[in-house]
């Protein structure tokens, strides 16, 4: 019997996800992330929910495969133009999604670094986390928090423009 109708506690603000079996990207080989049925359905096009097989199921976090979903019993599998939203970590050109519920984008970070030398949006994202009013779930592809992309993203960003040591 599968757990596809559990709901998994977000990582990135201090609970732990539960573990599942491990799969592999048939695409790919990558490894892949459990991912609830719910989320799917919320992004795959309407004209392919119906062909989704009931069972276990994946997300393929590798930026160079085009699989976004697969399941590692049947080795089904929905790519990238079957999803009606852009999925930021496998996209080539911009813009990158990283927060779906607030709209926000490596760009739109980076257009916020540069233009006021801070981050605002990454506390104000922070702060709706903490406040219940994100819909991850429902709205990122991974099925997780975005939080923790965001701000591995914002710290890139702010290290890629900090002053080099001995510069000056």
């Amino acid at each position: 019997m599968t757990t596809t109708g559990e709901s998994r506690p977000c990582s990135c603000c201090g609970e732990s996800e539960t573990s599942a079996p491990k799969g592999a990207c048939p695409a790919c080989g990558g490894a892949g992330k459990p991912v609830q049925s719910s989320t799917m359905r919320a992004l795959l096009d309407p004209r392919v929910i119906g062909e989704m097989n009931e069972g276990a199921w994946r997300f393929c976090e590798a930026p160079g495969c085009d699989v976004v979903y697969f399941s590692p019993e049947t080795a089904q599998t929905f790519r990238k133009s079957q999803l009606t939203v852009r999925v930021g970590i496998k996209e080539i050109e911009a813009p990158h999604p990283l927060c779906y519920c607030f709209g926000h984008s490596l760009e739109s970070l980076r257009t916020e670094w540069e233009a006021t030398g801070h981050l605002d949006s990454v506390e104000a994202i922070r702060t709706a986390v903490k406040e219940g009013r994100c819909r991850c779930d429902q709205m990122n592809p991974s099925g997780a928090c975005c939080l923790g992309d965001v701000v591995k993203a914002a710290k890139k960003i702010q290290e890629s423009s900090a002053p080099k040591p001995g510069k000056g």
